[in-house]
């Protein structure tokens, strides 16, 4: 399995945590994270299958 097809996955949904319990072990951590989750939400990104 090459790089580009394990990238391109169309199961995969990515969604960021709502709410205060966090994920991550700090909220300076946590926030990054889920700006870039968001920008992987299939309601908001381009072609989220292609990590675009």
């Amino acid at each position: 399995m090459t790089l580009s097809d394990k990238r391109h996955d169309p199961s995969r949904k990515i969604a960021a945590p709502t709410g205060t319990e966090l994920s991550c072990k700090s909220w300076l951590t946590e926030a990054p994270l889920r700006m870039l989750m968001n920008n992987l939400h299939p309601d908001v990104a381009e072609r989220p299958e292609d990590l675009v």
